[in-house]
């Protein structure tokens, strides 16, 4: 059965109603469906996607969203490509309207940084809650590691939008480290709208060398690692 979508009045409703529950001081970034209505691209949404900076204000709003009349959703009801979200918490309402609640990093690969902040604008305030705006860039960026069924068609609509490509790629080379592997979730998703919908973009071949030189360190890295382990092996044999 598919699930609900929700419009704009509906979400922001949502919005007030958790900010009045607050009893401190909550700022939350809108990531996901709820950042692309406010840009024009979607009329509705699932769900809402967020993103907190520290620990305390997302407790904080997950204890907003139970008085609120929302309850948590143990991941492994979900399917699979919610279970590898790694979202905080998951909560729904019995509209079922569902919070998707992200501290710090999305999918454990990229995190709220520096720029991401600063290219974010105030949307509104209610109650004790601000609401920030992240950039489309960063929004093609964070959806650009998820495997959610409506997130390829937001990609397209993002890159057909007016997209910075090059900060787009600045901030995703900026995040690139050794547990963080977003260059070869981008190339995926690029190559992926260049295949089925003939997208291009000015960016494309520096990504795909990019995915490239991570994933074959990545290759030579396992191949170290099991040779290890053979050699582990053989020693114990002695």
């Amino acid at each position: 059965m598919a699930r609900v979508k929700f419009d704009e009045k509906y979400v922001f409703a949502e919005l007030e109603i958790v900010g009045n529950a607050l009893t401190s001081p909550v700022t939350l970034y809108l990531i996901g469906g709820a950042a692309m209505i406010k840009y024009g691209l979607k009329a509705a949404t699932k769900d809402i996607d967020v993103l907190l900076s520290n620990h305390k204000e997302t407790a904080e709003l997950i204890q907003a969203l139970l008085i609120s009349g929302y309850h948590t959703i143990q991941t492994d009801r979900l399917g699979e490509e919610y279970q590898e979200m790694l979202a905080t918490q998951i909560l729904e309402n019995d509209d079922g309207f569902r919070w998707d609640i992200f501290h710090e990093y999305v999918c454990k690969k990229l995190k709220l940084s520096t720029g991401i902040i600063k290219r974010s604008r105030v949307l509104f305030q209610s109650g004790l809650l601000m609401v920030r705006l992240i950039s489309k860039e960063d929004a093609f960026l964070f959806k650009s590691v998820t495997e959610r069924d409506d997130d390829e068609a937001d990609l397209l609509l993002l890159a057909r939008s007016k997209v910075d490509w090059e900060l787009l790629l600045q901030e995703c080379m900026s995040q690139s480290r050794d547990d963080l592997r977003c260059e070869v979730d981008l190339f995926d998703k690029l190559e992926m709208l260049g295949t089925s919908y003939g997208l291009e973009t000015p960016i494309y071949d520096r990504i795909s060398q990019a995915a490239q030189i991570v994933m074959e360190k990545w290759f030579e890295e396992k191949i170290i690692r099991e040779l290890k382990k053979v050699k582990g092996k053989y020693l114990l044999k002695i």
